[in-house]
């Protein structure tokens, strides 16, 4: 049966990795950055996404790796007119641990639903920053090392 091969597969496959060690967070923490990650603002290390466990990797790498501390995170959100924006915030924040007070005002833009397109993102799409330009030059020079020793 098709089904149980591609369990096989997928068991075979897991088996790869037993523990994910601080030196392997660090480099798909990077990874993830050079994919999704803000390289615009100076000053800024962010990485936005509305899949929770890409943000719940990018908060191991920014407490684990980066040891950011609890107060400079800041997270904000951005959705459509008609999600509800206290269920968005508060899903982002368990998501997190990122406590409410520390999000910025939800951007809520015009919904697509009424133009016949759906939008597949409940609770929207979060951004997760830290203002901090060390921070931010650290994981730069980290992703420029990852490249020099890979392309």
């Amino acid at each position: 049966n098709e089904r149980q091969k591609d369990e096989v597969v997928k068991i075979n496959a897991k088996s790869d990795f037993r523990v994910i060690t601080k030196s392997a967070l660090k480099i798909i923490g990077i990874i993830l950055y050079l994919g999704e990650g803000g390289k615009t603002k100076r000053g800024v290390a962010r990485i936005a996404n509305s899949d929770p466990d890409v943000i719940k990797i990018t908060m191991r790498f920014f407490r684990e790796i980066c040891s950011v501390p609890e107060e400079k995170f800041r997270g904000h959100i951005h959705t459509f007119d008609d999600a509800n924006v206290s269920a968005s915030e508060e899903y982002w924040s368990k998501i997190t641990g990122i406590p409410r007070s520390q999000f910025y005002k939800t951007y809520s833009k015009l919904s697509t639903a009424s133009k016949g397109k759906r939008h597949t993102t409940l609770f929207g799409t979060l951004e997760v920053s830290v203002n901090d330009t060390n921070l931010y030059l650290t994981i730069m020079a980290w992703i420029e090392k990852v490249k020099e020793l890979t392309v």
